[in-house]
């Protein structure tokens, strides 16, 4: 549940053919991890759209006849090099957009799968660290490039004992 006192934090990534892009949100100025001063995202959301801010339409998939394709975004509390697994502790939104077209002018899917999206956490996300990072990756590069939209409700606090400890826990846990 978010707090009285959040603030957004924003990303907008550009893909890039097949290559991981990325982009670290500065937090230092918000924090003091030393002493237990953290972000903690309340919410998270990650959106897709054409290059430009439309919505994906088929001439983003295809100039040519049927093709499918996929493209996938995270977000992490450390730095990453390629999209991770589930299983990295770190990795706290993720969302995948699939698309078919049979042509340049005729979709004939555009799904988007959400395994942490929207993110809402009760007691919100600590990120230890000063940096939020947001990824995206494709298999097979699209016929245009699309942007991913990241958004973050997010708060400031400083955390007490217990609180730390159950973040040590959290994060060696596997």
């Amino acid at each position: 549940m978010a707090k009285a006192d959040t603030f957004f934090l924003r990303a907008t990534l550009e893909s890039d053919g097949t290559n991981y892009v990325s982009e670290n949100i500065d937090l230092a100025g918000y924090v003091d991890v030393p002493r237990g001063r953290v972000i903690v995202v309340d919410n998270a959301y990650i959106t897709f759209s054409t290059n430009g801010q439309g919505p994906i339409v088929a001439a983003d998939v295809t100039s040519g006849t049927g093709v499918t394709k996929a493209l996938g975004a995270q977000v992490c509390s450390e730095i990453q090099t390629s999209l991770v697994e589930m299983q990295n502790n770190s990795l706290f939104a993720r969302s995948n957009v699939y698309a078919s077209a049979s042509s340049a002018t005729v979709m004939t899917m555009l799904e988007q799968t959400d395994a942490l999206n929207p993110t809402t956490y009760k007691n919100g996300f600590i990120v230890p660290t000063t940096q939020i990072h947001c990824g995206i990756a494709t298999g097979s590069a699209w016929n245009a490039e699309l942007d991913v939209g990241f958004l973050f409700e997010v708060h400031t606090e400083r955390l007490s004992l217990t609180r730390i400890q159950e973040l040590l826990v959290s994060l060696t846990a596997n």
